[in-house]
């Protein structure tokens, strides 16, 4: 998921193109947006089966600032279980046959958070790399 940081943007009013609410949207994003949803629609899991997963990346979706934080933590989580859980699995199946299931979670749950301490230093040295790249700078 990708931020971009649009506290200074102008703000218009949209309509939830899945349910038809109202909903606020930065004026830079109609551009780049082809669709946009509420964040009550965007909560409910059966719109977003309902999309491709290449028109997805074209959704606003209004995300709360109250609500961000969670959001973005829980859809990175839900990321990395579809794209590491089975690589993770499947290189340490017959280790991990011998551990109680106990073990096997706190095993899986350090893997977890490894994971995620990694992606977000990743994602630190990326900004850090793109602010002293940027012009003017």
């Amino acid at each position: 998921m990708k931020m971009k940081d649009f506290t200074n943007s102008k703000i218009v009013k949209v309509n939830c193109d899945f349910c038809g609410k109202d909903m606020k949207c930065p004026e830079e994003m109609l551009k780049t947006s082809k669709r946009h949803m509420c964040y009550t629609c965007f909560q409910n899991s059966k719109n977003i089966k309902n999309v491709r997963d290449e028109e997805l990346k074209n959704i606003h979706v209004d995300v709360p600032m109250d609500e961000l934080t969670d959001t973005i933590a829980e859809n990175f989580a839900d990321e990395m279980v579809e794209d590491v859980f089975q690589d993770i699995w499947s290189k340490k199946k017959k280790d991990f046959k011998e551990l109680s299931k106990k073990e096997l979670s706190k095993e899986m749950f350090g893997a977890g958070v490894y994971m995620g301490i990694q992606a977000f230093m990743d994602s630190t040295r990326d900004i850090e790399k793109n602010k002293e790249t940027e012009p003017g700078k």
